[in-house]
This record gives structure tokens, sequence and C-alpha cells, in this order.
């Protein structure tokens, strides 16, 4: 799944079109859709995170194939989320997000993943990794597999997993300047992202837990909530906006917040639960602030 767009372009350019992968317009596939195989979602094959773990290719690939190896096999860190409401989520460590809908053709066996306005067809076998964890192998040109592993089970109520598309409209780049309500309104989601992922960490009794795909101005300390200096906020996340002046903006805005606002001790010995309600109180107290005018 890394950097699909690009393979089935430079595919396209050599003439390699091949049934693993391949765009066509929506309605070509009108009478043989079905939502996703009701199987593959009781075994919980689909649903969760899952992260690009391997590039496999047999054999000697041809000189054609050789650009696509070394780009996949560089290009090895993106996270693709899927949820039960056939929806489903793709983010880059650069930051690049996209999202759309997922189905299963039962015909051809494939997964179809719908966004922008086009479909990429990708044929999905499961597998078991030594560890017994469950990994998708992805084919998209014979011979050449990309493997992911899970990376976060599904949460019971999906809309608060962390990756979901509603936690993570604050990455979608706007295409003018935002208002004040605007950006506003981008603060209060992320701060929500970010809180979800300390949420589903403590009910998944996670042994660790990552910001790779979620770079941001949030730090997080045992027990406590900082903002990063401004020289270090990551390039990632001044990019969701849609100028640097609007990053700059939504960053003085969640400072001046976390310097003047009153805060609720937390110490419940459980240093990922108290910083979750952390955030979650910094959330409802700036939404309180907002509309009261007084910071609480």
């Amino acid at each position: 799944m890394i950097l699909l767009l690009v393979m089935i372009t430079m595919m396209d350019f050599h003439g390699i079109i091949y049934r693993g992968v391949k765009e066509k317009k929506d309605a070509d596939y009108q009478g043989r859709i079905s939502d996703i195989n009701p199987l593959i979602l009781r075994k919980g094959i689909i649903s969760g995170s899952w992260r690009f773990i391997e590039f496999k290719s047999n054999g000697n690939p041809q000189k054609q194939y050789r650009d696509l190896t070394k780009a996949a096999g560089s290009m090895n860190q993106v996270l693709m989320s899927f949820f039960p409401d056939s929806t489903f989520t793709r983010i880059h460590h650069t930051g690049a997000y996209d999202f759309g809908r997922y189905s299963y053709d039962a015909e051809e066996q494939s997964l179809l993943l719908t966004a922008n306005r086009k479909t990429e067809e990708l044929r999905v076998v499961t597998e078991t990794s030594p560890s017994g964890k469950q990994r998708l192998s992805v084919e998209f040109m014979p011979g050449m597999t990309l493997s992911l592993a899970q990376y976060g089970e599904p949460m019971d109520k999906f809309r608060e997993d962390p990756f979901s598309v509603q936690n993570n409209a604050w990455r979608i780049k706007p295409s003018a300047q935002e208002t004040k309500q605007q950006i506003f309104d981008r603060l209060i989601n992320y701060i929500g992202h970010n809180a979800s992922i300390l949420r589903a960490a403590y009910i998944r009794e996670q042994d660790f837990i990552s910001w790779e795909f979620s770079k941001g101005i949030i730090k997080v300390y045992n027990v406590g909530i900082g903002i990063v200096p401004k020289n270090e906020v990551p390039q990632a996340w001044i990019d969701s906006f849609y100028s640097r002046e609007d990053a700059m903006e939504c960053y003085a805005l969640f400072e001046n917040y976390l310097r003047n606002a009153r805060h609720t001790k937390h110490n419940s010995g459980n240093w990922v639960k108290d910083d979750y309600q952390i955030l979650a109180d910094i959330r409802e107290g700036l939404l309180r602030w907002q509309k009261t005018g007084v910071r609480e």
C-alpha cells in the first residue's frame, strides 16, 4: 500500500497493468461490489490499524520493476486503518493523509479503496505471523507483495479510535486561509485526536505509545501536558494548515490557554489515564472559554 498512486502511474507508463492493483471509475464496479465480506469483519481481520513492515520480491525483478522495488522498500512508514462503517484512513509519516471508503469484491477476492474519486483494487491475503498476530499481504504485481502487521486492535466504539475519520479532520489541508473559528475547530479536533491516542492505549493496555503518525505541538509528560518549543514544531503539523501563519495562530491559542487557565490535577497512579483526562479537560475548557470568554 506504499505509494500506490506512484506505483500505478509508473506501471501504466511502462505498459504494465496487473489485476492486483488497478484504478477504475466507480461505475465500472456497479453490480459487483458488496460491502466488505461479512466473514472478514466477523473475524476482525480487516478492522483496526495496520503498519507496513515488509516488501517481498520473488526472484530477480525485471529492469522496469527495479524503481518500484526501491520505492516500496524505502518508503516504509504508512498506517492504514479500517472501520466497520466501511471507511478507512491512510497516514504517511510525512503527514500526508487521505481517507475514503472500502469494500470487498467477492468475485475478484480483492479489497477496493475509494478516495478522491479514484478506486484502487488490491489482492489481499491474510497471514498469521510466528507470534500469532494477523498480517495482511497485498500483492500489487506478480511475485511482489507488501506485508502489513496490526498496529492497533479495533476499538469497541470505532469512532473513538485515534485514526478514525472523525478524529482526523485536523489533518485535512484547507484550500484557503481559515477564519479564527476554523482554526479553533482544528485545534479542538487535534486535541481530541491526541486524547484518543492515550485513551486507546489505556483501554488496549499497550506496552508503548507512539506519536509517529501524529506529530504536532502537544508534549506529553509523566504526568502532565505541555507544548513543544516554537523552533521544534514539526513541519508535518504546519503543513496541515493553509499557511505557517495559520499554524502559528493555532499554536498561540493553545499556548495561551496552557499558561493562563486553571488546571485540575489528576493523580490516579496511571500516567496514561491521567494525561488523557488532562487533555480532555483542556479540550472542554477551551470550548467553555470560547463560549463564555472566561478561562476556567
